[in-house]
């Protein structure tokens, strides 16, 4: 086989394996979601894929790094939609608008919603190290820098800095209000909103 022909074979693989796992995570977060993760196999979720136990692991080293990726996939889709839906909001606006928006959608993604919950408690310490959690802070914080660009956010606060406690609220916030049934966010509402105005808002 030619160099070429050896790449598009290699390319092609490639492309499989991805499918292959994605089929694999989306078939994960359903069953996990609904199942949890001690009463949910891994042989299960093979089968429903087509596949042998032995091939699933050609993917995840066990079933707790199988569950902790559906989790990571899960979250990644719901931070994305989430913040897509706040483009064009003032930037002063984006938290508050940014954990309604995730809330709404929960769901949507009854896995990440479970591990919010705190169904899965042996998963929480794990949730602040989740790729999703670091995207959902970066992307705060490319907005906090945007809009101190702008001149519509104050210059004298640390984006990173405050991207990280915003995300630390956000989430607090998301797990009390999921937790609570929705009874958390209207009472406390309208001073959260104040704080992150207090935050973010240049001085008049």
């Amino acid at each position: 086989m030619s160099d070429l022909g050896a790449e598009h074979a290699s390319d092609g693989a490639e492309s499989k394996g991805t499918r292959t796992r994605q089929r694999l995570l989306g078939l994960a977060i359903e069953r996990f979601g609904t199942q949890g993760l001690r009463a949910t196999s891994v042989s299960e979720i093979a089968r429903a894929a087509g596949l042998t136990q032995a091939a699933v692991y050609a993917y995840f080293d066990n079933k707790d790094s199988l569950f902790v990726s559906a989790v990571d996939a899960d979250a990644t889709s719901l931070v994305i939609a989430a913040h897509d839906a706040v483009a064009g909001t003032p930037v002063c606006k984006i938290p508050q608008a940014f954990l309604v928006g995730l809330y709404v959608r929960l769901p949507e993604h009854p896995l990440a919603r479970r591990v919010l919950a705190g169904q899965e408690p042996e998963v929480l310490p794990r949730l602040i190290d989740l790729p999703a959690i670091h995207m959902a802070s970066g992307l705060i914080v490319e907005d906090i820098r945007a809009g101190q660009d702008r001149g519509e956010v104050r210059t004298d606060i640390d984006a990173s800095l405050v991207g990280d406690g915003v995300e630390a609220m956000i989430l607090s916030l998301l797990m009390a209000t999921v937790q609570s049934d929705g009874l958390y966010t209207p009472r406390y509402q309208d001073g959260v909103y104040a704080v992150f105005d207090a935050m973010l808002n240049p001085p008049s």
